[in-house]
């Protein structure tokens, strides 16, 4: 299936655009906040093509994707339309420690690729020092140093608009605000007085440069203080008034209440962890080591990202990120020990690129699509993470930046414990690899029924029968063009080609011979490939998701081999018009694009078992499509 397709089937299973409040995407996952989590169907995502895996943190349901997660956002957001919605999400209750924890985990993930592309750089920087091409009295040296420093620096305004998302406020308002943290008369104001005073008040004396706290502090006060003023100043005042004021309260009170507070909680929390790290970094590494595959799977690893951040301000140096990339480096032992055990042709490269990606740095493929799928390599894991952990958190090994790694972070390492951060991720990866080599896992067995191409390739004289064929009618009704659909998606054809049907009787036949590929558990959708190498969504009627099942019996199951005109759903029409939804049923070939063309054959009223579609399949060249 395409982007699109894909994006489609996403959104479908998400429960809809009216359950979408908010998305954005990171290296590896679409990360979807929904209104209601109850209608998010976990386990049908799960087995999507291309996707990897699935995991809930909160309201915010991300979708692994891996590299198609690019192209994938850029498709859903067509679907979606505004990402941002403007009423609040109703989140479950739940402790505080876990909202604190989901709202840092919601505002750090849109700005992670701008701390890790200047952490990156800031390492690439101290590499081309160190090897002394590049002198720190030339202008290079100065322009590279602004460029790597530039996303610490304002991390105020970044994370203010990121904030801003989260909580519901005005975002641009938020960057302004963040932008008076950072403003350069501000910092020649505190640093020229010890005695500074708001309308009498004193104002304490602190750097805002790269703090976190503050300004988070700030954002989630303003949105309580825009709602306030959205609801009692007059409408016609609102463009107005509502900015002014809200800069003219939030303002003095961050830098008179909530900023010295958030700079005492936060250099408090960073010399916590570095006391404890010092006086016991095997300990420590070893506990983080174990750990933070646990930490990725439930959201809370980016939790961190404010100590990191903190004690990159105020040491220089961040200890984390060694024990990090020491985890992502058993995470690629273990995957690497999976590609090389499995007998499934199909899952063995899903660990290959998995495998590949960890190596590099990025790891959610791997646990999500593989370790903790299999749950024995994960064991390997954590025991591979704990011993790297262990050694580099001994060592004290330092990064320069936040980033990724074993590879990708190799930049902000160089420097006196370079050695051990090699030789860290080495035995992690050694170990890990050893272990799920030693201890084993459940292989996932390999598809029952053979592909397209193994087909072809096994029944050569096939060819010229294949090349058309006809789709049978899988309901009794009404036949109608697909642009007929009330509903954009089928009628512009985005998921593809084919026909609808407004059925008489409640019940859906295979229209061929072939397996279930997807067999709702609301009983409204079904999607068979067929032998020939057909893929048919049957989606009977329009937003019918919505019923979570009740008119519904689902007679199929996921793997089912089906034949021709065999039983697979049956529904009560009545209830489902009586419920205000419409019963047009669209029959759609999902891989339209692997036919020259796709025709109807009937028109008006139709029976079940007729021919109602041809299929004029590419010309193919020895055995494969062109």
């Amino acid at each position: 299936m395409n982007d699109l397709q894909l994006a489609n089937r996403i959104l479908e299973l998400l429960g809809g655009n009216g359950n979408v409040n908010s998305v954005t995407h990171c290296v590896t996952r679409l990360r979807v906040t929904v209104n209601d989590t109850k209608v998010v169907q976990k386990g049908e995502l799960e087995s999507v093509p291309d996707v990897i895996g699935v995991n809930q943190v909160g309201n915010q349901t991300q979708v692994i994707l891996g590299g198609k997660v690019h192209d994938v956002y850029d498709q859903f957001i067509k679907l979606v339309g505004d990402t941002q919605k403007s009423e609040p999400v109703e989140e479950e209750k739940k402790g505080i420690i876990s909202r604190f924890l989901d709202a840092i985990t919601s505002i750090f993930n849109p700005i992670l690729p701008a701390i890790i592309g200047a952490g990156l750089l800031k390492g690439i920087l101290i590499f081309l020092m160190f090897y002394e091409i590049v002198s720190i009295e030339s202008d290079t040296y100065q322009f590279l140093n602004v460029f790597s420093d530039a996303a610490f620096y304002f991390l105020p305004i970044l994370l203010a608009y990121s904030a801003a998302n989260r909580f519901k406020a005005n975002p641009y308002v938020a960057a302004s605000i963040g932008g008076i943290l950072v403003h350069p008369n501000l910092i020649n104001m505190m640093s020229a007085s010890d005695s500074l005073t708001y309308f009498g008040i004193p104002v304490t004396n602190a750097s805002y440069a790269s703090s976190v706290l503050p300004i988070i502090m700030g954002v989630w006060l303003m949105a309580y203080v825009e709602r306030i003023l959205t609801k009692y100043i007059p409408k016609i005042l609102k463009t107005i008034l509502v900015p002014v004021l809200t800069i003219l309260i939030v303002a003095p009170i961050i830098l008179i209440v909530l900023g010295p507070i958030g700079t005492v909680i936060g250099n408090g929390l960073g010399e916590w962890f570095i006391g404890f790290y010092n006086n016991f970094g095997l300990l420590a590494g070893a506990l983080f080591g174990a750990a933070f595959p646990f930490l990725v799977l439930i959201g809370m690893h980016v939790g961190f990202a404010p100590v990191m951040l903190q004690s990159l301000t105020t040491y220089g140096v961040d200890y984390i990120m060694g024990l990090n990339v020491a985890s992502n480096s058993a995470q690629a032992g273990a995957t690497t020990a999976v590609y090389l055990r499995t007998k499934n042709r199909d899952f063995k490269a899903v660990a290959g690129a998995a495998a590949l990606n960890a190596i590099i740095g990025i790891t959610e493929p791997a646990l999500f699509g593989v370790t903790s799928k299999l749950k024995k390599p994960l064991i390997a894991v954590s025991i591979g993470g704990a011993v790297g952990g262990a050694i580099a958190g001994y060592f004290r090994v330092e990064a320069l930046g936040i980033g990724t790694g074993p590879i990708a972070g190799v930049p902000l390492f160089i420097g006196p414990t370079f050695i051990y951060f090699i030789i860290s991720c080495v035995v992690a990866y050694i170990i890990s690899f050893v272990l799920t080599l030693v201890i084993g896992f459940e292989d996932i067995p390999a598809a029952a029924t053979q592909s397209v191409e193994e087909v072809v390739v096994s029944n050569p004289e096939t060819i010229d029968e294949l090349k058309t064929t006809s789709l049978l009618s899988p309901l009794s009704g009404e036949v109608k063009k697909l642009e007929e659909v009330d509903d954009h998606v089928f009628s512009t054809k985005m998921m593809g080609d084919g026909v609808a049907i407004i059925p008489n009787i409640g019940k859906v036949f295979s229209p061929v011979n072939g397996t279930i590929v997807t067999a709702f558990t609301t009983g409204h959708a079904v999607g068979i490939k067929s032998n020939d190498g057909a893929e048919v969504l049957i989606h009977v009627g329009l937003d019918t998701v919505e019923l979570e099942g009740k008119p519904f019996t689902m007679l199929a199951k996921e793997g089912d081999l089906v034949h021709t005109g065999d039983l697979l759903v049956e529904f009560d029409i009545q209830a489902i018009k009586d419920a205000g939804y419409n019963t047009i049923t669209p029959i759609v070939i999902t891989n339209s694009n692997q036919y020259d063309q796709i025709e109807q054959l009937k028109y008006g009223t139709v029976r079940e078992g007729e021919a109602i579609l041809t299929l004029e399949k590419k010309k193919e060249r020895n055995g494969h499509n062109e």
